[in-house]
This record gives C-alpha cells, sequence and structure tokens, in this order.
C-alpha cells in the first residue's frame, strides 16, 4: 500500500509540475527556463533513500520533461535517472530531514542535471542552445529557492494535518440515541 500510495502521490506532483512548466512556457519563458521544477521533484523523491524509486522517478519525470520542453528525446531522462539514483544513494548515507541537506541535495543535483545535459549535447553535438556559467549558476540558485519554499509548504501542510489528526482523537465520541 505504501509504494502504491507514493506512487500516485509522485504522478500527481509530475503532473502539477509538467502543467506548471507549460504554463510557466507560455507566460514566462524566461521564469520557465530558470527554474528546473522536474529536477527539484525528482530529488525531493529521491531524498526518502529508495534507489529505485529515485531511478524509476528520474526515467519518468526526464522523460516528461523531454516531452514538455520539446527537447532531444532521451537527454533530460538520462540525466534524471543518474540524479534520482544518486540522489537516493547519498540520502541513504546522510540525514536528509534536515532542511539544509536537502537544499545542498537540491542545488548539488541541479548542478549536476546541468553539467550532464550540457555535456550530452557537446559529446552527441546538437546544435541547442547552451548556457553559460552565469545561467547555470542562477538555475542552481533559482531552482534552490523554489526548493526552500516547497520544503516549507509541505512541512506547514504537514504540521495542519498532524494538528487536525490530533484534534479529531482528543475529542471525546458522543453517543447517539436511537
Amino acid at each position: 500500500m505504501g509504494r502504491m500510495a507514493s506512487a500516485g502521490r509522485f504522478a500527481g506532483a509530475l503532473a502539477a509540475v509538467a502543467l506548471v512548466e507549460l504554463l510557466l512556457g507560455g507566460l514566462l519563458p524566461a521564469a520557465a527556463e530558470t527554474v528546473d521544477f522536474f529536477v527539484l521533484l525528482v530529488v525531493l523523491n529521491s531524498v526518502r533513500g529508495d534507489s529505485l524509486q529515485g531511478f524509476a522517478g528520474g526515467l519518468i519525470a526526464g522523460l516528461a520533461q523531454d516531452v514538455v520542453t520539446s527537447s532531444v528525446f532521451g537527454l533530460h531522462s538520462l540525466a534524471c535517472c543518474v540524479l534520482g539514483y544518486a540522489a537516493a544513494r547519498v540520502s541513504q548515507r546522510i540525514l536528509a530531514a534536515q532542511r539544509a541537506v536537502t537544499l545542498a541535495l537540491i542545488a548539488t543535483g541541479v548542478l549536476v542535471h546541468q553539467v550532464i545535459v550540457i555535456g550530452l549535447l557537446a559529446l552527441l553535438e546538437i546544435a541547442q542552445f547552451s548556457p553559460g556559467p552565469v545561467a547555470v549558476l542562477l538555475r542552481v540558485v533559482a531552482t534552490t529557492v523554489v526548493g526552500l519554499v516547497v520544503i516549507w509548504s509541505m512541512g506547514k501542510a504537514r504540521g495542519w494535518m498532524e494538528t487536525r489528526t490530533k484534534r479529531r482523537k482528543l475529542r471525546p465520541a458522543r453517543a447517539r440515541l436511537r
């Protein structure tokens, strides 16, 4: 049951990320080029430390990114596979529950993803726009800041749900008269 619920949450998050990417690409193309929501999703999915989940999530998110961004098919999927697996393996070795560690994983993940994509573009001699070092650094910083907001929001939502659950459990049960 746990894996199915996790897969369902991932599928919902992936759909939301694809929608945000499509909307941003149409309305604010500069913002869509600056923040990498797919990499953020892959890292946050992999932080739990399950290597298979990280690998599979990276593959699926990368394929979706290839389709949504109209890039070379398989380019982002390979980079996201490597990223998802690596983030999961690193999360097994360190305590990724701390915000600072998760943010460091996000920043490193964006950087690794960019290096793999730029390296593959150069290796395959594909004439696509290749961002410079400043653009890569801006992408790392912007995605990490968005990641901080997402982590903070998830923590607040989790706290709200726990408080709500506790209140329900503490309420005295009322007997129903028939």
